[in-house]
């Protein structure tokens, strides 16, 4: 049976990081709320399993965030695998939008770009900065501008032929 502290050790990383996770899974799972659910779950599951593994080599958000994407592209590639156990029962709901066609519009053209852009252009909208970015996926920040300021032209080229 766990601890105590390791229950409030727990919610505590979730907290800090949900987040982190909800990108993970909203962009894995696109507009499957379902599936983005499920995925939820077996993040939170993994990283309850792991988070006694955390060695502090990294920062906590770089270690989860390899962790919550290795989990998604396991489950994705094993969906048929069944349902995760459920740590938590109150995943994020959707947030509303005073524009929302304007917002299904983005969402839509960054579903049509590669995971790694969805990704970055997730962070950046969720305010991370190219020096938090860099740490999560271990890339320059100069290269991730440069990659970001691609995908900014992509996604208006996307918006204005729509």
């Amino acid at each position: 049976m766990p601890t105590q502290d390791a229950l409030a050790k727990y919610d505590q990383l979730i907290a800090r990081h949900r987040g982190l996770i909800v990108k993970v899974c909203q962009i894995y799972c696109h507009r499957d709320m379902e599936l983005a659910r499920d995925l939820y779950q077996d993040i939170a599951l993994k990283l309850w399993t792991e988070m006694d593994h955390f060695r502090g080599e990294s920062s906590e958000a770089t270690w989860l965030w390899h962790i919550a994407v290795n989990t998604a592209i396991d489950k994705l590639r094993h969906e048929e695998a069944g349902p995760g156990i459920e740590l938590t029962s109150n995943p994020p709901e959707p947030t509303t939008y005073d524009h929302p066609q304007q917002i299904d519009d983005l969402y839509e053209a960054i579903a049509h770009l590669p995971a790694d852009d969805q990704l970055l252009v997730s962070y950046r909208l969720d305010g991370y900065s190219y020096c938090d970015i860099a740490c999560f996926t271990n890339q320059s920040e100069g290269s991730l501008r440069v990659r970001y300021s691609r995908i900014i032209k992509q996604l208006k080229t996307m918006l204005n032929h729509k």
